[in-house]
C-alpha cells in the first residue's frame, strides 16, 4: 500500500468540511484535483471512505474508523516539522561543548553569555577538561564542538578550524623587575624558576626557541603543572614566573599579576574549534561557531 501525504490531507479536509468544494478551497486545489486524490486513496485502500450525497459528503463507516488515525498522524507530523523548524531557527536545543580548564574559565563564559543572549532557549553545557583530553568528547559523542589550542588531529575523524593566533605573555608579580618593562627576552629569564603552565608546554615551545632559551627551559628548576591556575597561584606567591595566552588576562588580573610581552621569539598558539569530521553541525553548533568567530576578532579574545 502506497499512501501519500497529499491524499491523507485531502481526506482530512473533506472529512472536516463535509464538502469537496470547501476542502479544495482550504487546500488551495481545484475541486477536480481534490476528487482525484480522494479516489486514489480509496482505490489504494480498497474501501469507500465517503458517502456522496447531493448537498453533503459524509464519512462512510470505514471513513469514520480511519479518520482518528489520520488526524493523529497529521498532528504528529506537524509537531515534528515544527520541532525541526525550531531547531533550524535556533529557538530551542541543546549544545554540548568541551574546552580546556583555562579557556573554560576565561574566554568561554563570555562567548556562551553572548550566545545565550542571542539564543536564550538553547541550553549550553560546557565540559572543562585537560588539554590532552580535549577531543575525547567528540569521539564519544559527549561534545559536538571542542574549543582549544592547536593539537594534532586525525583529519579523517576530526575537522579543525583555526579561529585566531594568540600571543603568550610573561606573567610576573607586580613588584618584579620585569613588571616595569615593555618586553622581555626569553634569554633574560635564566636566573628565575620557570613554571610551565601545562605538561606539554616545553615540548611545544622548545623548537621555536634559541639555544640559550632552550637551555633555560630544560633546567632542573623548571616546574611543570597541569593547570594554569596552579601556575598563577605559584607566581603570586613569589615562587617563579610563567606564561599565559592573551585570553586569560582576566584570570591574571584576578591574581594581581602583570603581563609583559615576551620577545625573541614571540610565542603564539593557534586557538581552534574542533568537530567530528563528515558530520554536519547542528544549527545550534553552527550559530555558536559564528559567535566564536566574532570573538576571534582582534581585541575581543583578551
Amino acid at each position: 500500500m502506497n499512501l501519500t501525504l497529499r491524499q491523507l490531507r485531502a481526506f482530512d479536509a473533506v472529512a472536516e468540511t463535509g464538502s469537496f468544494t470547501a476542502a479544495a478551497a482550504r487546500l488551495h486545489l481545484t475541486q477536480s484535483a481534490l476528487s482525484v486524490l480522494v479516489r486514489e486513496l480509496e482505490r489504494e485502500m480498497g474501501v469507500q471512505l465517503f458517502d456522496r450525497h447531493t448537498r453533503r459528503v459524509l464519512l462512510s463507516e470505514a471513513g469514520r474508523a480511519f479518520q482518528p488515525s489520520v488526524q493523529r498522524l497529521l498532528a504528529d507530523l506537524a509537531g515534528a516539522v515544527a520541532g525541526v523548524t525550531e531547531l533550524r531557527d535556533q529557538k530551542r536545543g541543546l549544545l554540548r561543548l568541551a574546552a580546556p580548564q583555562l579557556m573554560a574559565c576565561t574566554l568561554m563564559p563570555r562567548v556562551i553569555a553572548a550566545y545565550r543572549a542571542r539564543y536564550p532557549d538553547i541550553e549550553v553545557r560546557l565540559a572543562d577538561t585537560l588539554p590532552e583530553h580535549l577531543l575525547a568528547g567528540l569521539a564519544s559523542g559527549e561534545a559536538e564542538l571542542a574549543v582549544g589550542q592547536d593539537v594534532e588531529v586525525d583529519a579523517a575523524a576530526v575537522e579543525r578550524r583555526t579561529l585566531f593566533r594568540d600571543r603568550h605573555w610573561l606573567i610576573c608579580p607586580p613588584d618584579h623587575a620585569f613588571a616595569r618593562r615593555r618586553k622581555v627576552r626569553w634569554s633574560e629569564l635564566g636566573p628565575y624558576t620557570f613554571i610551565a603552565p601545562t605538561r606539554d608546554f616545553r615540548q611545544r615551545v622548545l623548537p621555536e626557541l634559541e639555544a640559550d632559551a632552550r637551555a633555560f627551559l630544560l633546567r632542573a628548576s623548571t616546574q611543570e603543572v597541569s593547570y594554569m591556575t596552579t601556575a598563577l597561584g605559584m607566581v603570586a606567591s613569589g615562587l617563579g614566573l610563567t606564561v599565559c595566552p592573551t585570553y586569560s588576562a582576566s584570570l591574571v588580573r584576578a591574581h594581581g599579576l602583570q603581563m609583559v610581552k615576551l620577545d625573541r621569539p614571540d610565542f603564539h598558539r593557534e586557538v581552534c574549534v574542533y568537530a567530528a569530521a563528515r558530520r554536519s553541525l547542528s544549527p545550534a553548533a553552527a550559530g555558536f561557531v559564528q559567535i566564536l568567530e566574532r570573538f576571534a576578532q582582534p581585541g575581543l579574545a583578551g
